[in-house]
């Protein structure tokens, strides 16, 4: 019979057809291969035994077959049969890599070299992924200094065994570091505003000065974007390189032609009908006599597009007409706009939940199906949904409606573990050591046996066991009794103080029952009872009538009266708003108690966000109390006092206020304010540097304050994200009023889980 080999450019199909009695394939013949199994071969192909032979089929089949990377060459033969055709794969393998030798290498070690190489021993050869390794070994090198490292790689082949021989040569050279960074044409930005552009820097005790290729080059690329951003849209980048070799260091000379400098000259708007062009003015950054960019102009047109998106028209276009004119330096923009048609939400969808209950997403939804397309409101919503804490992400997007001008709001989120069995310990400033145990579910659901998840509800155990203190908590609560925007909570505690710095130990055991509404999505007001008993023993022989009066039991039934204005933008990681709490507490005989006294209470907490990553924190606290009836003052346990973290940094634990025989009496009134500044460091992921100022004063008397008597401190402090949790430090230092301890100052810090 005659053979006929088939090659992907021949047109043999139609041919064959007539020869045979039929073009159906009898048989699959596999030849020429050592390595590669017949069956991995034959399941890379559509040509089968039964299958119709096709000229398209044979092409086809070819590349998959070398797109496997397992073969140098492949040709298919036909022998014509009586009944159809037979098929002879004949294929010729690439060789197998049975060594891998790597040389002149001293800097690292050989199994992290073989890992950035890539290639292993045993498998096919492929000249493709070793020039990919020796790139990946030189990036390797550069990224450590070493500039002229020399990588190169040579391949052996034994054509009869089918086997490769690797040898990989490696030329180190030295290791060259960054030794000065000059500017040249540059007037209007200092050296200084450039560098801070740079990852690249020199060599400092601070800093490596270790120079890598790709950081430089995306160096460049930033000093290039910056001045176009800021109106240099001709600008020019180059940089030029002096090794001094027997220092092994670098001069880096980067050499700026500024050009001329853009600003925006006349704006004007088309075909905005519906709003007043006043408003849209507003949302401008780029005004007339100012810098011009490409920057500045699209970051307008969002301003733009947002404007219109909040009010249901989703579907707003804004095309910016430009007119530059290199003459005068100024562009003219138009913004041509196309409002579109308000939109309308049919449908709110929740997608991705598994556990949680549609019901629990729903409630936190400031979007409602049949209103008009809200931005601001879908915003809102995200925000609400994302405070919950029961999920990793949210997202939000729109799909078409029943009608060109309904739309469907889609809510995505991914779910997170929301229950958490933790335990563990650590050390603080105050307390010394704190071990701590927690069992929590801040997803739970009564009702939902046996799972008892997704209903929204928040149920805790913990223990807290310090050195100073200890407590002891079973925590639950409702955030929406009957579906209704009303929050219980139900609290049982055991907690014990002993006596740093004062003249007895104290422990309370009661419970609580809480109750508020929110009246809106800022306030909430709500009131609340709480019984407890309180027991002070271990009073020292020397302490003052006042702590002597309250030996013993005593029985606190108390009501409290409460408001919250929120408005911060996370409850977790805040970087704007406020939050202000107002409280009145009614400890009363009347009510089933020992002791009458009442107190009240106002704090304020501020964010602000500076230079986009850095955060302004003003916290402030005014409280007073005071005793009726029978009762002739405020119980020395349910006093105020301050000093140590979370009041007045630098000062000893309760330090600030009133002192008698040596130790703390506390008092009647209590002022705080502090003001924090906390910013990220760079090139240190997880820590954020902190400046901070505390001020207060704890008096005696109720409603009486004294402002020659505060106490302050400054000092700084640092942040970090860490495994084991959040760490703070800082130092604070006393300035007015020192406390005859510690006059010059403590080093506050505390390891927790959270901040």
């Amino acid at each position: 019979m005659p053979v006929r080999a088939f090659a992907a450019d021949q047109d043999a199909s139609a041919t064959a057809q007539q020869q045979a009695p039929s073009n159906l394939i009898t048989e699959v013949v596999i030849e020429g291969n050592q390595i590669i199994s017949t069956n991995t071969i034959l399941s890379k192909m559509k040509l089968q035994k039964g299958a119709a032979l096709a000229q398209e089929t044979v092409n086809d089949d070819l590349k998959r077959l070398y797109a496997t990377g397992f073969f140098q060459d492949i040709r298919i033969n036909v022998d014509e049969m009586p009944d159809g055709y037979k098929l002879i794969v004949v294929v010729d393998e690439k060789p197998v890599v049975r060594e891998i030798v790597i040389g002149g290498f001293s800097r690292f070690k050989e199994d992290k070299l073989r890992k950035s190489f890539g290639v292993l021993e045993g498998q096919i050869l492929d000249e493709r992924l070793i020039k990919q390794g020796v790139e990946a070994i030189r990036k390797m090198y550069a990224d450590k200094g070493y500039r002229f490292v020399d990588v190169d790689s040579k391949i052996d082949i034994n054509a009869q065994a089918k086997e490769a021989r690797v040898t990989v040569r490696i030329i180190e050279g030295e290791k060259y570091k960054v030794k000065q960074i000059n500017f040249e044409g540059n007037e209007a930005f200092s050296d200084k505003q450039l560098n801070k552009l740079m990852k690249t820097k020199k060599d400092k005790w601070f800093n490596s000065g270790i120079f890598k290729e790709e950081y430089f080059q995306k160096d460049m690329e930033r000093i290039l974007l910056n001045y176009q951003k800021e109106g240099y849209l001709d600008a020019r980048v180059s940089h030029d390189f002096e090794y001094d070799k027997d220092a092994q260091a670098i001069v880096i000379t980067i050499a700026i032609e500024e050009g001329q400098h853009y600003v925006t000259g006349e704006i004007k708007f088309e075909g905005n009908r519906l709003f007043p062009e006043a408003e849209i003015w507003q949302k401008l950054d780029m005004l007339p006599g100012l810098t011009y960019s490409q920057y500045y102009l699209f970051q307008d047109i969002e301003n733009i597009r947002d404007y219109y998106y909040e009010r249901g028209y989703m579907e707003a276009r804004v095309v910016p007409d430009i007119k530059l004119n290199k003459d005068t330096g100024k562009v003219d923009v138009l913004y041509q706009i196309s409002e579109g048609d308000i939109s309308f939400v049919e449908k709110v969808i929740i997608r991705g939940n598994t556990k949680t209950r549609d019901i629990v997403i729903r409630r936190e939804l400031r979007i409602r199906p049949g209103e008009r397309f809200d931005g601001a409101k879908i915003q809102k919503s995200k925000q609400r949904l994302e405070n919950l804490g029961f999920f990793e992400e949210v997202t939000f997007d729109t799909e078409p409606g029943s009608e060109p001008n309904r739309r469907n709001v889609v809510f995505r989120v991914k779910e997170k573990r929301t229950g958490e069995l933790s335990f563990g310990g650590g050390v603080s400033s105050i307390d010394r050591f704190v071990g701590f145990a927690e069992i929590s579910q801040k997803n739970f659901d009564l009702m939902n046996w046996p799972r008892f998840t997704g209903g929204g509800q928040s149920l805790s155990v913990s223990a807290r066991v310090g050195s100073i203190t200890q407590d002891y908590t079973i925590s639950f609560v409702e955030p929406y009794l009957f579906n209704k925007p009303i929050s219980l909570g139900v609290d049982l505690f055991n907690t014990f103080r002993d006596n740093r710095n004062v003249d007895f130990d104290e422990r309370r055991t009661g419970g609580s029952v809480t109750v508020s509404k929110a009246l809106n999505d800022s306030w909430r007001i709500g009131t609340g009872y709480t019984l407890e008993r309180v027991e002070l023993d271990s009073i020292s022989d020397d302490a003052p009538s006042t702590v002597k009066n309250f030996a013993g039991t005593n029985w606190l039934s108390r009501i409290k009266l409460f408001g919250v204005y929120d408005t911060r933008d996370s409850v977790f990681n805040p970087t704007k708003g406020m939050v202000v709490r107002l409280s009145l507490d009614f400890v009363g005989s009347f009510l089933g108690g020992d002791q009458d006294f009442y107190t009240t209470d106002v704090s304020l907490t501020k964010y602000w966000t500076i230079f986009e990553k850095h955060l302004l924190e003003y916290k402030a606290r005014l409280g007073t109390s005071d005793s009726f009836g029978s009762s002739s003052e405020v119980p020395i346990f349910d006093r105020f006092y301050a000093g140590g973290l979370g009041t007045v940094r630098g000062y000893n634990y309760r330090r600030v206020g009133p002192i008698e025989s040596g130790d703390a009496v506390g008092g009647e009134s209590i002022a705080l304010t502090s003001l924090e500044y906390t910013f990220p460091v760079p090139r240190l992921e997880g820590f954020r540097g902190v400046a901070f100022i505390d001020a207060g004063h704890v008096n005696r008397d109720s409603y009486k304050i004294d402002i020659g008597e505060f106490a302050v401190s400054v000092g700084p402090g640092v942040k970090i994200k860490t495994p084991l949790g959040p760490v703070a430090f800082y130092y604070g230092l006393p300035i007015f009023n020192k406390d005859t301890k510690d006059e010059n100052g403590r080093f506050e810090f505390s390891l927790s889980r959270g901040f």
